[in-house]
């Protein structure tokens, strides 16, 4: 019996936190999302290879993506960092460019190493961009498709919004370390009544 009572706390613990989960918008949950199948891409390149052909029709682009990916060693994950995800956020209304990437960059924090950026636009599904971004198409030097894979970034912020298309950028770094959060003071908490108030002390008349 009481295996049985646990189980099913369980399991309404489980549906309650499904529920949670869809009930947050879609942007946030494209976010979460995002970064997840990033990190499965880098966790197993190779093996993420073999799935691509079923999620995509690429044509030639796509085999050759494949065969690059079968050579791609495991990756670290990304470390999601908050103050990276702003600086994403920052980024999603404005034209992108290295000077753009840097002021948003700078103005949450300080990077080590390398810094980067992928944007995706009109797709709100994770695997569909990340695969987007893995093709690469239009773009001849694959910069998308690099920094997925780039072994120098360490940590990653995400953010997506429906501007009124949902756009997702995902912001890379090599280390990132946020600036301090400036909190409020709060007032003293008095332990017992404050004193009443002294009269005031008049003023010497001039002699």
């Amino acid at each position: 019996m009481g295996l049985r009572l646990y189980c099913i706390k369980i399991s309404v613990l489980f549906v309650c936190s499904q529920a949670a989960v869809r009930a947050q918008p879609l942007e946030v949950r494209l976010a979460r999302d995002l970064l997840t199948e990033v990190n499965r891409l880098r966790r197993d390149p190779p093996r993420y290879a073999e799935h691509l052909g079923q999620w995509s029709k690429g044509g030639q682009g796509l085999v050759t993506v494949q065969h690059w990916l079968r050579h791609i060693q495991p990756l670290p994950v990304l470390r999601r960092v908050p103050a990276l995800d702003q600086a994403a956020r920052g980024l999603i209304p404005q034209p992108f460019t290295v000077t753009t990437l840097t002021e948003q960059l700078q103005r949450y924090g300080q990077w080590e190493g390398h810094a980067s950026a992928n944007r995706s636009q009109g797709l709100t599904d994770a695997r569909a961009i990340v695969t987007h971004w893995l093709l690469d198409q239009g773009q001849p030097q694959g910069p998308n498709r690099t920094n997925l894979l780039n072994p120098l970034f360490r940590v990653a912020g995400v953010a997506c919004a429906r501007r009124p298309q949902m756009t997702c950028v995902l912001t890379l770094a090599g280390g990132y370390h946020a600036k301090p959060t400036r909190s409020t003071p709060r007032p003293p908490r008095l332990s017992s009544p404050a004193p009443p108030p002294k009269a005031p002390t008049p003023a010497a008349s001039p002699k």
